[in-house]
């Protein structure tokens, strides 16, 4: 098994380990989405707390991971509250995205750049992108420090420079009891040009 995928099938096999609570801004970004009762995406899912808030909107979730005990975590979380998810065991970094798919696309907290076009792709015109991670900042006071897990300042925004901008800020955020540098980002996909 990788490296990657042991440290976090690890950390969501901790039996103390909650699924959490929905992200804040994810939350209120979800009132921009243009419907709901459709199809959602949730990349990097983890043990599930944005499927789990999609999925309570009425949304028909897809939500991908590489663990596989975040993944059951989810399942369980699920069953216990009567919501229907597919929960689906893959690496990002190998598993294509359909395109034209989903009607909201969540992703946060994980940084692969190359996944951004793809994410684009996935969602249907009039489709709405949530992204929250860590901006570069963040290594001034924690985890994570590795560049390429953090974000400059206004690469989000350019990265969706050909999307409609709803919402979109980074700069020091609380979350949770702590602190962390955060670019958050609401934005949809247009509709074609029909000239």
């Amino acid at each position: 098994m990788p490296e990657r995928r042991t440290h976090w099938e690890e950390r969501y096999a901790d039996p103390n380990r909650t699924i959490g609570k929905p992200s804040e801004f994810v939350e209120s970004a979800l009132l921009l989405a243009n419907t709901s009762r459709a199809r959602a995406l949730d990349l990097a899912c983890g043990s599930g707390r944005h499927t789990i808030a999609l999925a309570r909107r009425g949304y028909a979730v897809t939500a991908i991971d590489l663990a596989f005990a975040g993944l059951q975590r989810l399942r369980q979380g699920a069953a216990a509250e009567g919501l229907d998810v597919d929960a689906l065991q893959a690496d990002l970094e190998q598993f294509p995205l359909p395109t034209e798919r989903f009607d909201v696309a969540v992703k946060t907290f994980y940084l692969q750049r190359d996944l951004i076009s793809p994410l684009k792709s996935s969602l249907v015109a009039g489709g709405l992108a949530i992204v929250e991670t860590f901006l570069v900042d963040q290594r001034e006071i924690g985890h994570p420090r590795n560049p390429a897990f953090l974000l400059e300042r206004g690469e989000l925004r350019d990265r969706f420079e050909d999307f409609e901008i709803l919402a979109c800020d980074e700069g020091l955020f609380h979350m949770a009891g702590e602190r962390a540098y955060l670019a958050r980002l609401a934005a949809r996909k247009p509709q074609p040009d029909r000239h």
